[in-house]
C-alpha cells in the first residue's frame, strides 16, 4: 500500500527541483513550481507531525549502506517552519524578480530543494551532500544581486568561505559519529568521550551557519545576507540559518546527556550573540543589514533556551528541561516566519524608495502597498516582543526559563544564568529600539517630499498572509505547542507534554505554564483584553467630542529650527546608544573635512561634520589574526621558497628518504 505522506514528500522534492528547468519557460513559472513544492512540503510535514514518521524513498548508497528520504517528528517541524517562509517568498518573487535572465529563480529553487533534502535525509552522507548543495546554491543566489559586481562578489565569497568552514566542521562531527557507531546512519552514540568531540564540532560548525557570535566573524552574516536579493535574503536568514538549528538539534538528539558545562557553553554563546546582535541592529542604518543583525540576536535566543535545557537535563531538572526545549522550538518557528516576512518587506522598501539607507527612506515606502506595510509592521512588532504576536510568546518563554536558573546546582551556573538573563533582557530592549527605527523610518515617517517609486500590488497578499501567520502563532501559542510536542519528544526521546493547561476560569489549554508561581501566560486572553481596552478607548474618543490641536516649532537645543529631515534622522535616533554603549560598540568619533575622514580627536566640533563609527570587537580581533597569519605565511614563503635550486633539491631528497623510512617501517 502506498503511503500518502510519502507521496507528498516525493512530489514536493520533485516539484522544487523541477522549478530549475521550468525557469526556461519563464521566471514566474519557476516560482509557481517553488510555491507548489513548498505547499506540498508543508502538507508532508504536517502529516508527519500528526500521523507519525514515514520513509518516502530508500536506496543503496555509495558505501553499501541504505540511504533514505523521509520525515520524522523532529525534521518535520523544521520542514514545516521553512515551508511557510518559502510559500510566502515564492509568491512574493512572482512580482519581485524582474531580472532579464532566469538565474535567480534557478538558484532560488536549488536552495529550497537542497534544504528540503537536508531535512528529509535519513543518513549523514546524504545530509552532508545536501548541506554542501545548500551552501553552493545560496552562494549563487547572492551573486544574482544587482549593483556593483565587486562588492557583491566579495560578499558572496565571504559567505562561501564561512559556509565551507561550516561544512568542514560538520564533516568532522559526522566522522565522529562514524567512528563511534561504524555507520553513517543517524543512530545514537553512547560513548561520552567521543560525544564531547562530536558536540563541540557540531556546535562550531552549525553555529557558523547560524551566524552566532563569535562565529559571525567580521559580521559575515549581515554582509552576505544584506547583499543578496530580498527574496534570497528571506530564504537565507529565515531558513538557511534554521538548517543550522536543525543540524544542532539533530546531533543533540543522538548524543547522551553530557556534562552540564555543555549547556553552560551554549548558554554563554547564546547570551553574547543575543546582546551583540541586538546592539548592532539598533545602530544599523541599512534596511537589510538591520534585520540581518537581528538574525544573530534571535539565533542567540534559541541557543540560550537550548543551553538552559542542556544544563537542566544534566542536573535532573525535568520540568525546566521540558519548558526550555519548548521555548527553543517555538522561538525557532516564530523567528523563521517573522524574519522571512521582514526581509520580504525590505525588498518592498527598496523597490518603493530606490535605497537601503534608512536616513534616505524617511517614510517614502508608505502608501505603496497596504499589505506589504502590514507585513512590515506586524513582523517588526513581533521582533519587538509586542503582544500577542509570536515573538512576544517565544521571548517570554525564554525569559521564564532564565528566571528559573536559580534552580541550577552550583553558584557558577546560577551566576551564569543571572548574567544571561541580564544580557537577554538588555537585548530585548535594544531589539525594540531597532524595530522602532526600521518600521518608523520606513513607514511611519510623514514624508516631506513627494514619494518616489511606483505603487506595488504584488508584495501585498503574501506579506499580509505571513503577518496573519505571525498573529495566529502568537494567539494560538498553546495549541501550537501541543501540535509541535512530537518534535520535542523526538529530540529528547522522552514523553514530554506541552506546558499548557488552565488558568483561573480560562478553558483548558488556553495558558502556558512554566512550572513556577509567576510563570503563567494566556496568549488567547491577551488579544481579548486588548480588544476590550480598545473599546473603552474608542468610546472615550467618540464621546469626548472634537479636540483642537496646536502646532508649535520644534525645540532644537535653543537653536533655530532646521528642516525636520535634518533634525531627526535614523542615525540620530541611535546616537545615544552609540555613545552610552561605546565600550561594547567600539565607538569612535570621526571628523570630516575637505580631504576625507580622519579618526582623530575633535578639537572644534562646530568646524567639522562629526560622525560616529562603531567597530565590532570580534572583527578587530579577527582582522588582527588575519594580518598576523598573512605576515607569518609571507615569512615562511621567503624561508621555504627562496628561489635556490639547492634548497628545492634538499626538499626532494628529504621527501624520498621519509617515504623509504615509512615503507620500511610499514613492511
Amino acid at each position: 500500500m502506498i503511503d500518502p505522506s510519502a507521496l507528498l514528500l516525493d512530489a514536493s522534492l520533485a516539484t522544487l527541483f523541477a522549478a530549475v528547468p521550468a525557469s526556461w519557460g519563464g521566471r514566474r513559472l519557476a516560482y509557481a513550481f517553488s510555491f507548489a513544492g513548498s505547499a506540498l512540503l508543508f502538507a508532508a510535514a504536517t502529516a508527519a507531525l500528526v500521523l507519525g514518521p514515514f520513509t518516502a524513498l530508500s536506496y543503496g548508497g555509495p558505501f553499501g549502506e541504505t540511504e533514505t528520504l523521509g520525515l520524522d517528528a523532529l525534521s518535520a517541524f523544521f520542514a514545516l517552519s521553512a515551508s511557510v517562509v518559502w510559500i510566502g517568498a515564492s509568491a512574493f518573487s512572482l512580482s519581485y524578480d524582474e531580472r532579464p535572465g532566469p538565474g535567480l529563480a534557478q538558484a532560488f529553487a536549488l536552495t529550497l530543494g537542497s534544504i528540503a533534502v537536508l531535512f528529509a535525509a535519513g543518513n549523514f552522507l546524504l545530509f552532508l551532500a545536501a548541506w554542501e548543495g545548500m551552501t553552493l546554491a545560496s552562494f549563487w543566489m547572492i551573486l544574482e544581486a544587482t549593483g556593483r559586481r565587486g562588492p557583491v562578489l566579495s560578499a558572496g565569497l565571504v559567505f562561501l568561505a564561512f559556509g565551507e568552514g561550516s561544512t568542514l566542521l560538520v564533516a568532522l562531527a559526522v566522522a565522529g559519529f562514524h567512528a563511534a557507531t561504524g555507520t553513517f546512519a543517524m543512530v545514537s552514540v553512547l560513548a561520552v568521550p567521543v560525544s564531547t568531540g562530536i558536540f563541540l564540532c557540531a556546535l562550531v560548525g552549525f553555529g557558523l551557519k547560524m551566524g552566532v557570535a563569535p562565529f559571525h566573524m567580521s559580521e559575515w552574516l549581515p554582509i552576505a545576507h544584506s547583499s543578496a536579493p530580498s527574496n534570497a535574503s528571506a530564504v537565507l536568514s529565515a531558513t538557511l540559518t534554521l538548517a543550522g538549528v536543525y543540524g544542532l538539534f539533530r546531533v543533540i538528539s543522538l548524543l547522551p546527556a553530557g556534562p552540564d558545562w555543555w549547556g553552560g557553553v551554549v548558554l554563554a554563546i547564546g547570551a553574547i550573540s543575543a546582546l551583540l546582535g541586538a546592539l548592532f541592529a539598533s545602530v544599523s542604518e541599512h534596511v537589510k543589514g538591520l534585520p540581518a543583525y537581528s538574525t544573530i540576536e534571535n539565533n542567540g535566543l534559541i541557543l540560550v533556551a537550548v543551553g538552559v535545557a542542556l544544563v537542566a537535563r544534566s542536573q535532573g531538572l525535568g520540568t525546566l528541561y521540558a519548558f526550555a526545549l519548548f521555548a527553543a522550538f517555538f522561538q525557532a518557528l516564530a523567528h523563521a516566519v517573522a524574519k522571512g516576512t521582514l526581509f520580504l518587506f525590505t525588498g518592498y522598501v527598496e523597490r518603493a524608495t530606490g535605497t537601503f539607507d534608512l536616513n534616505e527612506v524617511r517614510g517614502r515606502a508608505r502608501g505603496r502597498s497596504p499589505g506589504a506595510a502590514l507585513g512590515g509592521i506586524v513582523s517588526g512588532l513581533s521582533f519587538a516582543a509586542a503582544a500577542p504576536l509570536a515573538g512576544f510568546v517565544g521571548e517570554w518563554m525564554i525569559l521564564e526559563a532564565l528566571f528559573q536558573s536559580y534552580r541550577f546546582e552550583g553558584p557558577a551556573f546560577e551566576f551564569l544564568g543571572l548574567l544571561a538573563g541580564a544580557a537577554v533582557a538588555l537585548s530585548l530592549g535594544l531589539a525594540l529600539v531597532a524595530m522602532v527605527k526600521l518600521v518608523g523610518f520606513s513607514l511611519l515617517w510623514n514624508p516631506q517630499d513627494s514619494p518616489a517609486g511606483r505603487r506595488q500590488s504584488g508584495p501585498g497578499p503574501p506579506l499580509a498572509a505571513l503577518s496573519g501567520a505571525i498573529l495566529a502563532l502568537g494567539v494560538g501559542a498553546p495549541w501550537v505547542l501541543t501540535f509541535i510536542a512530537p518534535a520535542i519528544r523526538g529530540l529528547s526521546h522522552q514523553a514530554l507534554s506541552a506546558p499548557v493547561g488552565q488558568l483561573l476560569d480560562m478553558p483548558a489549554r488556553w495558558s502556558i505554564l512554566s512550572g513556577s508561581p509567576f510563570g503563567i501566560l494566556s496568549p488567547p486572553a491577551v488579544p481579548i483584553g486588548i480588544a476590550l481596552g480598545s473599546l473603552v478607548a474608542l468610546g472615550y474618543f467618540f464621546l469626548g467630542g472634537r479636540t483642537a490641536s496646536r502646532r508649535v516649532p520644534i525645540w532644537v537645543s535653543g537653536r533655530a529650527p532646521s528642516p525636520v529631515g535634518e533634525t531627526y534622522t535614523s542615525f540620530g535616533f541611535s546616537t545615544g546608544i552609540r555613545i552610552m554603549l561605546g565600550s561594547l560598540l567600539g565607538t569612535r568619533e570621526l571628523r570630516r573635512r575637505s580631504g576625507g575622514i580622519t579618526a582623530v580627536a575633535i578639537e572644534g566640533p562646530e568646524v567639522y561634520n562629526v560622525e560616529l563609527e562603531v567597530l565590532d570587537a570580534f572583527k578587530v580581533l579577527y582582522d588582527d589574526l588575519v594580518r598576523g597569519g598573512l605576515a607569518l605565511s609571507a615569512a615562511l614563503k621567503r624561508f621555504l621558497m627562496p628561489g635556490r635550486p639547492g634548497r628545492y633539491l634538499a626538499y626532494v631528497l628529504i621527501t624520498v628518504l621519509a617515504v623509504l623510512i615509512y615503507l620500511t617501517a610499514a613492511g
